[in-house]
């Protein structure tokens, strides 16, 4: 599962289970589908967003220094550049 947050507050933007990561040179491209509503409000909030992948056995933290955050309205796709990824264990 993927849940996007604001980082001040941590209020819950996006949460979905439809989504990829993909390590691109140095950082990590996080795809997903979101409708217009969802997407312009991650968009407000590029700059404060926090990023979190559920596993099983981890929770991995992604999170952008400089806002490299997109939406493609024709595909309803939402596209988030992460440089920071830390992985922290779930017992």
């Amino acid at each position: 599962m993927l849940m996007i947050r604001h980082s001040i507050g941590s209020r819950l933007l996006c949460q979905t289970t439809n989504y990829t990561i993909e390590k691109q040179d140095d950082c990590w491209r996080i795809s997903l589908s979101v409708d217009k509503e969802t997407a312009l409000t991650v968009l407000n909030f590029q700059d404060e967003l926090n990023i979190f992948e559920a596993r099983e056995k981890e929770k991995t933290w992604y999170y952008s220094s400089d806002a490299k955050v997109s939406f493609k309205p024709e595909e309803k796709l939402l596209v988030i550049l992460a440089d920071n990824k830390t992985v922290y264990p779930i017992q």
